[in-house]
């Protein structure tokens, strides 16, 4: 009777053997010295089949290049293969006139994604419509429609996708190994209907779809902010205040929002409370009016050098600091965000797979593989500084806009003081009582001692009396 353990050895063994035949018949193709599309195309299949993805992509770009009229099934099945290892972003670099020849759901994700960064929403949605629901990227797909339909105001489009979008998320949990990223797809899906309703202004709906986001889920940090904002236009000032004091507990000190100071400030203006107003507006200016006037300068000088930021993020994550306070901020932010993660962990892949084609004895089809892979590294690096460039630019741009809200509110706390309407030594005065609290059939109370409990973040609410 042969054991379990043999069974396995057995198995890995064909396993190894498959994958040690696929690469030797990549290379006779690559030595045939013909190299057209027909080998191309083979040698592309063979390596994804070994599980040589990265040193398949440079050759997979050129492939699109020059021959996408119709994709087969199997260099099809070879690119969703690629793109499930190595992202899509270096397929993105690829002129849309190359692209648009393909019929591949991928290709036309690919396309739909470069549309939008152009704010050409009816060609996207063009191509998004006709992705099948039955292929891999469609859950994405979907969820990039539905967004679609929400910016141009289709509310009720976007809800149905966003369904659709949650279906298809779990459908595809049940099949496929990447389940976290699925299931960061359809609870971003379950937000977008919050945010339909927001948009619509039915907050009180939007408040029970946000609760419906588990707190283990990876989105939930960010999503608390929004919840706060819903809060606000239900003029609920008191559980706006509560939701953002969870991003003061510790487990949330890698986040950075500046607009949860201006959305701070601007629940005790609403109040009344203009001198808890005033502290948070000044404050804020303390902590970051100089180190945001460096933080222009700094982007401006180094912007044309994505490498650079890429060696700052190096940097940041050996040292953890890249300067000032500010900039601390900001990149430990980046380097917390899924998005600069899953850049990463291809990178780190990347070079596992090189240390792995090192180890193999010379040959001219190793030569051109190691050139391969060493280009996806550079092309890699060049889009995590661009990343990172552009998230940086996208806080500037936040800072200024957070900096513009503040103004608005130290003018209006100064007119407040002015007409004396409220004394900025009264300290003392009785400020909280439960019956300034408002609830939800999904909430209940529970008193706050003062410390930070994980299952407590993002239920917390003020008690305060409003002084208008």
């Amino acid at each position: 009777m042969i054991s379990k353990k043999n069974i396995l050895i057995i198995i890995l063994f064909v396993a190894s053997s498959l994958c040690h035949a696929s690469w030797r018949s990549a290379e006779d193709k690559y030595n045939s010295g013909r190299q057209n599309k027909r080998d191309i195309r083979g040698i592309i299949i063979e390596l994804v089949s070994s599980g040589y993805e990265f040193s398949a992509l440079p050759w997979m770009k050129e492939y699109l290049i020059n021959d996408t009229k119709n994709l087969d099934s199997r260099i099809d099945s070879a690119l969703s293969k690629i793109i499930s290892k190595t992202g899509i972003k270096q397929f993105e670099t690829l002129p849309i006139n190359y692209l648009k020849r393909s019929k591949s759901d991928n290709i036309r994700y690919i396309i739909a994604k470069k549309y939008l960064r152009q704010n050409n929403y009816s060609n996207a949605t063009n191509y998004l419509e006709d992705i099948n629901s039955s292929h891999p990227i469609a859950p994405y797909a979907f969820h990039m429609l539905a967004t679609i339909y929400s910016i141009q105001n289709k509310n009720d489009q976007a809800l149905k996708i966003f369904e659709k979008c949650i279906d298809l998320s779990e459908a595809e949990m049940k099949r496929n190994n990447n389940v976290k990223k699925l299931r960061m797809n359809r609870d971003y899906c379950i937000v977008g209907k919050a945010r339909s309703n927001f948009s619509a202004k039915n907050y009180d709906k939007s408040d029970l779809l946000y609760l419906d986001i588990p707190k283990s889920s990876m989105i939930w940090p960010e999503i608390l902010f929004e919840e706060a904002w819903n809060s606000y236009y239900q003029k609920n000032y008191n559980r706006t205040l509560g939701k953002l004091v969870s991003y003061k507990a510790p487990v949330f000190q890698h986040m950075f929002n500046p607009e949860v100071e201006v959305l701070n400030a601007l629940s005790y203006l609403k109040l009344c409370l203009y001198s808890d107003a005033k502290k948070v507006s000044d404050n804020f200016y303390n902590d970051y009016l100089n180190d945001t006037r460096k933080l222009r300068g700094y982007i401006n000088k180094n912007k044309r050098n994505d490498n650079y930021f890429y060696d700052e993020m190096v940097g940041f994550e050996r040292n953890k600091n890249v300067g000032n306070k500010l900039y601390n901020r900001i990149y430990k932010s980046i380097s917390r965000e899924e998005a600069f993660i899953d850049l990463k962990k291809q990178l780190i892949a990347a070079a596992r797979e090189y240390d792995k084609v090192k180890s193999f004895k010379a040959t001219r089809f190793k030569r051109a593989i190691i050139l391969n892979i060493q280009d996806f590294i550079q092309v890699q690096r060049r889009i995590i500084g661009s990343y990172i460039k552009n998230r940086l630019i996208s806080n500037y741009a936040q800072m200024y806009k957070a900096f513009e809200g503040m103004s608005y509110i130290k003018l209006e706390v100064l007119a407040q003081r002015k007409a004396k309407l409220y004394s900025f030594e009264n300290d003392n005065r009785d400020r909280g009582d439960i019956k300034y609290i408002e609830k939800n059939d999904k909430q209940y109370f529970w008193d706050f001692n003062g410390e930070f409990w994980a299952d407590e973040l993002g239920d917390y609410v003020f008690a305060l009396k409003s002084e208008c």
